[in-house]
């Protein structure tokens, strides 16, 4: 199915990719990718999803075709939730159904505070509103810090390209091609060590709201736990056969697991 792709400036000099799919008429189902991740991340599900909504894409500054802007400070969670802010302005109707993952889902608790008469509802995927733990220990604190002090993002992902299945390694190395290292840098730190409080606040988020978890991704399951436990109109739906991207590692069960929250 073709799409409409286009950039929307968010900030003076900073633009974001964003690109839709479906019936403009369909209700809109926003969709906010992950750390180092982009638009691509939807490929095999964006097409089953626009059968029944207008399925939006948005790629956070730092990522895919957005601008990298170089800067640490403006990596943080509360500008890409003003970037999305501003790019659904411009691209989504007045109320739209909000799906975030992982860095992603982050983002749209931000946004889901601020801005919650846009919302029609809300799914929260492999994510948490509070890290899990840091430590010289921890890889990805492994290499936040080697990128941190080479700026070698395309040397770190040769490092354990060789685990990564066949059919993803291609794509995943052109998004990591794509990505500013500052933000892998400065995206990074925040992932490892937030926790500013969003958890208590989404007990005033009363959209219907979805979290989602694959059964297998352990470093997320007690914050996928915590966030159904605090958002008062919450389901929780544990993906099984999947860890941190079910709508790749058990597309079926993902898609039934959508349909059933957008029934709603």
């Amino acid at each position: 199915m073709s799409a409409e792709r286009g950039h929307i400036e968010v900030a003076p000099g900073v633009e974001v990719a964003w690109a839709a799919h479906g019936d403009p008429a369909a209700p809109a189902l926003v969709l906010v990718h992950g750390y180092t991740g982009g638009a691509h991340d939807w490929a095999g599900v964006a097409d089953e999803l626009a059968r029944t909504s207008r399925v939006i894409t948005v790629e956070h500054r730092g990522h895919g075709a957005s601008t990298n802007t170089g800067d640490p400070a403006t990596y943080t969670f509360a500008q890409l939730a003003a970037d999305l802010a501003v790019a659904l302005d411009a691209i989504a109707p007045p109320q739209f159904d909000l799906l975030g993952h992982s860095m992603g889902g982050i983002v749209a608790m931000h946004y889901a505070i601020a801005h919650a008469d846009r919302l029609r509802s809300l799914v929260l995927m492999d994510t948490a509103a509070r890290a899990a733990g840091d430590g010289p220990d921890n890889p990805m604190r492994q290499g936040v810090e080697h990128v941190r002090a080479t700026g070698d993002l395309m040397g770190l992902f040769a490092a354990f390209s060789g685990i990564l299945p066949a059919d993803a390694r291609e794509q995943l190395e052109r998004s990591w091609a794509m990505m500013d290292p500052v933000a892998f840098v400065a995206l990074g730190d925040a992932l490892l060590t937030h926790d500013d409080g969003l958890l208590e606040r989404l007990a005033t988020v009363t959209v219907p709201t979805t979290v989602i978890v694959g059964e297998h991704d352990a470093g997320l399951r007690q914050g996928a736990d915590d966030l159904a436990a605090t958002i008062p109109e919450a389901t929780l739906v544990v993906i099984p056969d999947a860890a941190h991207s079910p709508q790749v590692e058990n597309r079926t069960a993902w898609l039934n697991a959508i349909h059933t929250h957008l029934s709603r």
